[in-house]
Parts: C-alpha cells; structure tokens; sequence
C-alpha cells in the first residue's frame, strides 16, 4: 500500500526517484531542526540540500514554500510577543530589498547561481560563528535601513534565510522571548517576499509547488524537534557540528558548480 503511494506520488513530481524523495525529506526534517533550535538558520541547510537534489531554481522554489507554510506553525506565538513597530518597519525594508535582490539574481547564469548561493553559506555561517552582533542604535528609519540592506543580499544570492536578521537582533537589550519572537517574524516576512515575487512575477511551477507543500509537515516536525531540542542540548555541543556541516556544504555546492 505504502508503495503504491509513493508510486502515485512520484508521477507527479519533477522526475524523482524514491531516493531523491527520501532526501528531500531528510533535508527538509534537518533543516527544520536547525530553524528550530537556533529560530532562523534552517535554510542555510534546507538551500544547499535541495540544490544537490533538485537544482538551484527548483529548490530555491520548494524552499519558499516548505518554509513559509513550516514557520506559518509557530507564528501566532511570534506576532504575539514581536516588537510588533520595529517589526514591521524592518519588514518593509525586507520587502524592497528582496524584490531588488532578486531582480538582479535572475539576470544570472544556473552555475553562476549555485555559486553565489555556497558562497553566502559560507560566509553567513562564518559570521554567526564569530559571534559578531550589531552595536548600533535601533529604530523605525534604521530598521528599514538594514531590512533593506539584509533583503537584497538575500535576495541577490537567492537564500531566503535570517542568519543577519538573526544578528540585528540579537544586539537588542530585550528579553530572549522577544528576541526570537522578533526574528522569527522577520524569518517568515522575508519567505513571503520570496513567495510574492515568484508567484506575482516569475510564476511558479506545479509540480515544484506541490513539492514545496508536502516538504512543509517533514520540516514543521523538525522545526518542533528543534524548540524541544533547544530545552535539553546545550550549544556548545549543537553548534559547532551545525557549523562544520554548513561550511563544508557550502563550499561543496560553489566547487561543483562549473563541474
């Protein structure tokens, strides 16, 4: 019975074999985890993964999707302790940013693409690495500022992903609930701009679509996985694995991708 499904299953999606299936849901179940447990790097495994299975723009798509409807599960809780002006200013800036981002993301190449997308893995991870946060003052205009600055970049190398989100603020003098409450609204603002942008202007494909939607329960139960995980595992002993495996995932996907 249980073949017989995934037989039906398989039919239409984007020529998949049973082991490209079981990847895709492997990934989508680590990257969920990651999003869960540290509230807004699960893409910086979710892209590259994907991209292995499937190719940047497709997965780029399935991305969007699985991740949008993923944090759309923890959201209400988000909105409900966000700093809901600081919030929506940064949003905007996201919006702006993203949509210009990618704009010029589409002018690009396929090996080009994969490229940039490894590099920014890289660095992104680098950066959360070092602990580095920024010191600067916090307001609606600055928000904006940096929501747009942080969007294009996203937008630019195509990874719908928070790690720099992560790092505006967490500089804030807030208590950690509102922190991650605020980061992972901005998270999901940003997937939504991703999504607009590709369903108002570059169109979506079906079967990636429905690809998308499915990925979204195997990333929602590691996305719960993750919050539990963060009440037991410390991180001195989550993150540094994470970050390994980020770097070398990345600096895989930039090595192979003019192979």
């Amino acid at each position: 019975m249980i073949e017989q499904f995934l037989n039906e299953l398989l039919t239409i999606l984007p020529g998949f074999s049973y082991l490209q299936f079981l990847s895709t849901i492997l990934v989508a179940f680590l990257g969920g985890l990651i999003r869960g447990y540290t509230g807004f790097a699960g893409a910086l495994l979710l892209l590259p993964g994907f991209v292995f299975i499937m190719g940047p723009l497709p997965a780029l798509n399935v991305v969007v999707i699985s991740g949008m409807i993923g944090q759309l599960l923890i959201l209400p809780n988000a909105v409900k302790n966000a700093q809901k002006k600081i919030v929506s200013f940064y949003g905007i800036g996201i919006f702006i940013g993203v949509y210009l981002g990618l704009f010029f993301l589409f002018q690009r190449e396929i090996p080009d693409i994969t490229f940039f997308m490894g590099i920014f893995i890289i660095v992104a991870t680098v950066i959360l690495m070092s602990g580095w946060k920024y010191k600067g003052k916090s307001s609606p205009v600055i928000a904006s500022t940096i929501g747009s600055g942080i969007g294009f970049f996203a937008g630019f190398f195509g990874v719908p992903t928070g790690p720099l989100t992560g790092l505006f603020f967490l500089s804030q003098n807030e208590p950690t609930k509102i922190i991650h409450a605020n980061i992972q609204c901005t998270v999901i603002l940003t997937v939504i701009a991703f999504f607009s942008y590709f369903y108002l202007i570059e169109g979506y494909e079906q079967d990636y679509l429905f690809l998308g939607l499915l990925m979204s329960i195997p990333l929602a139960i590691g996305l719960k996985c993750g919050q539990l995980l963060f009440k037991v595992l410390p991180e001195n002993i989550f993150k540094p694995i994470t970050y390994a495996c980020l770097i070398i995932i990345g600096a895989t996907l930039s090595f192979n991708a003019y192979i």
